[in-house]
């Protein structure tokens, strides 16, 4: 009988063995279950991670656990892991749902019921980064594609990552019907310290005459420039789907999907630029979306102002 790829290892513990990772999770999790409730959002999400499985399955690939609203599944063929990816992002509208997945190729360690080493590490973040609907895979795993799957695939920049003393190349895989739009991708860790012991509960978006204000009671603020944005930003440098301001935690967090990136200007230090990567916000300042903010005058220009408890 023929060992299977994931057949757990016993008598080498340390044996290496070389695998594409791929994660993916439900986006907006934690949103989902707050607008339909908590019993039929949990359904919702094992129908889906049902479903997920068996498109694993199919393309001969091994579920390796379970993460709440996602799952970490491994393929010993790059190729499968890109199918089932695309495979993934084809049954989005069926469950009303959107997915983010992160795919790797590299050594692991087999452990029981996991698998450990860096390359789980890198496919995680690469999962983390990557936009609702989208599916991101580094270097290694594109390097491993078939031509007919690579032809699928587009470069994005270089993508630090922690513990890398180099940037990680990442490249969007396109599913047969996603639109061929570029997007850059360069991130860039950033956090702003709010004063000790107090946390942000109110954050004033102002933009044209336009203000909102964002708090427990309106939690997220999705920024571009398509009509249906919560903010929408008339500008040709900001991208259609540009940025999400999140409240979370007692804090207000920007994560940039753009493709020119986000310049966050507070007091008098020099401004930050965000790409594809998350920040909190605090105090006061500007913000640029896709381009530098030197006046609040500027299309693409937000100011914001935090209030502390």
């Amino acid at each position: 009988m023929a060992r299977s790829p994931f057949e757990r290892i016993s008598v080498l513990p340390s044996l290496e063995k070389p695998l594409a990772l791929l994660f993916v999770d439900i986006a907006d999790s934690t949103m989902l279950y707050e607008r339909i409730g908590n019993a039929t959002a949990a359904a919702l999400t094992q129908r889906v991670l049902s479903h997920l499985r068996r498109l694993v399955e199919e393309q001969r690939g091994g579920v390796i656990k379970s993460l709440g609203d996602g799952l970490l599944a491994a393929f010993p063929v790059c190729d499968d892991s890109a199918r089932a990816a695309c495979a993934m992002m084809d049954i989005q509208d069926q469950h009303g749902m959107r997915l983010r997945i992160g795919i790797h190729f590299g050594a692991v360690i087999e452990g029981v019921g996991d698998l450990y080493g860096d390359a789980c590490n890198v496919a995680a973040r690469v999962q983390q980064i990557a936009r609702p609907g989208e599916i991101l895979a580094t270097q290694a795993l594109v390097d491993g594609l078939s031509p007919d799957q690579r032809s699928r695939t587009k470069p994005l920049s270089n993508v630090a990552m922690k513990g890398k003393a180099a940037p990680i190349r990442v490249h969007q895989i396109r599913t047969a019907d996603e639109a061929d739009d570029a997007i850059e991708s360069t991130t860039l860790g950033f956090s702003l310290v709010p004063e000790a012991g107090r946390s942000m509960v109110t954050l004033h978006l102002s933009y044209r005459g336009q203000d909102i204000t964002m708090s427990r009671g309106l939690p997220r603020v999705t920024i571009g420039r398509e009509d249906s944005s919560g903010l929408r930003i008339a500008s040709r440098q900001t991208s259609r789907q540009h940025a999400v301001i999140d409240f979370t935690r007692e804090s207000f967090l920007l994560t940039d999907h753009s493709t020119n990136g986000t310049y966050i200007r507070s007091g008098g230090s020099p401004p930050v630029v965000l790409r594809r990567d998350s920040t909190k916000l605090v105090g006061s300042g500007l913000i640029g979306f896709g381009a530098e903010a030197l006046d609040e005058s500027q299309d693409h220009v937000v100011a914001f102002r935090g209030e502390l408890a």
